[in-house]
C-alpha cells in the first residue's frame, strides 16, 4: 500500500507542476481575444472562465477485501475467507470541488458519498447451536453502508485535444448506517463437505451486525481523465485506491472463543464515473 500512495503522490506533485506552468500560458492567452474552434461554437476549454466552485455526480463499483490485524487469535487465527473474500461494492454521491486559484488546477475537493462495502473473514469462534456452545471454524461475510464525507486535494492539468489528467490524494471520513452479517460453518468439522454430505454445511440468514464501528476513516488517493463536453461541462473517470485506518470493530468486540479483541481493516479500489459542471 505504501508504495502504491508513493508513486501516486510522485505523479501528483508531476502534474501539479506542469498545470503551473502550462497555465501561465493559458493566462496570457486570455488577456488576447479568445479563439473559437472551427465550428465556431466550442470554444477552448483553457479559455473558457473559470467556476470558483464545481460540482459533480460520481457513481461506479468498487472492490472490497479484509485486512485481517489479529494474529493472536489461537489456533489459527483471522484470514481472508476463499468464500468472497473480494466483495463487489458501490460507491456513488454528490462532489463540490472549490478552485482556490482561478487557474482551473488547484482544487480543495468534498462531498456527500454513499459507500457499500464489506468481505470475508475466516476465524474460529464459540457457536450457540440447540442450547450448545460449540467452536468452529466459520466463514463470515460482512456488509456494510456507510455516508461518507471525503476532504482531498484535486490537481488538474491543463485541457490537450479536450482531455484533462486529474489526480486526488486524501481522507473520507464514513458514518456506520448499515451492518450486517452472516455465518457459513459445519456442523462436524472432522467430515469433509461434499455433494452428498451437504446437511453438514449450514449459512445463516442476515443478521444486524452490532460489533461494526460507527465511525471509519481512510487515506485515499487516484489518478484518472476528464474529457471537456462543452465549455465546464466535463465527463470523468477516476480509479482510486482506499485504506482504513481505524478497527472495522468496535473497542468491545471479542472473539467469544480466544477472548481477544477482534481487528480488521478494508481495502477498496474504486471505479468512478461522473459528470462535472
Amino acid at each position: 500500500m505504501k508504495k502504491i500512495i508513493s508513486i501516486l503522490v510522485v505523479i501528483l506533485l508531476f502534474s501539479t507542476t506542469y498545470a503551473q506552468s502550462g497555465y501561465t500560458t493559458s493566462h496570457d492567452i486570455k488577456s488576447s481575444k479568445r479563439e473559437r474552434t472551427s465550428n465556431n461554437v466550442k470554444e477552448d476549454y483553457n479559455n473558457v472562465e473559470a467556476h470558483r466552485v464545481v460540482f459533480g455526480i460520481t457513481a461506479g463499483p468498487t472492490l472490497n477485501w479484509f485486512n485481517w490485524k489479529n494474529h493472536r487469535a489461537a489456533p489459527e487465527g483471522y484470514e481472508r475467507s476463499h468464500r468472497g473474500a473480494i466483495k463487489v461494492g458501490a460507491h456513488y454521491g454528490l462532489n463540490i470541488d472549490v478552485d482556490l486559484t482561478l487557474e482551473k488546477n488547484f482544487f480543495v475537493s468534498t462531498g456527500v458519498l454513499i459507500e457499500h462495502t464489506g468481505g470475508s473473514l475466516q476465524f474460529i469462534d464459540n457457536l450457540n447451536f440447540l442450547g450448545h456452545v460449540i467452536p468452529r471454524k466459520m466463514d463470515r461475510e460482512y456488509n456494510s453502508i456507510y455516508v461518507t464525507i471525503p476532504t482531498a486535494i484535486t490537481l488538474r492539468t491543463p485541457s490537450f485535444n479536450n482531455f484533462i489528467i486529474c489526480g486526488n490524494v486524501g481522507l473520507y471520513h464514513s458514518f456506520n448506517i448499515y451492518a450486517r452479517y452472516k455465518s457459513s460453518f459445519q456442523l462436524d468439522d472432522t467430515i469433509d463437505d461434499t455433494e452428498k454430505d451437504i446437511i453438514n454445511h449450514l449459512n445463516t440468514d442476515w443478521a444486524k451486525d452490532k460489533e461494526v464501528a460507527i465511525f471509519k476513516e481512510s487515506i485515499f488517493a487516484g489518478l484518472g481523465f476528464e474529457y471537456v463536453i462543452y465549455n465546464n461541462f466535463k465527463v470523468k473517470f477516476m480509479v482510486n485506491y482506499a485504506q482504513s485506518l481505524n478497527n472495522f470493530y468496535k473497542k468491545s468486540a471479542v472473539n467469544s472463543y480466544t477472548n481477544v479483541k477482534e481487528k480488521a481493516s478494508i481495502g477498496t479500489v474504486e471505479f468512478l464515473f461522473g459528470f462535472y459542471f
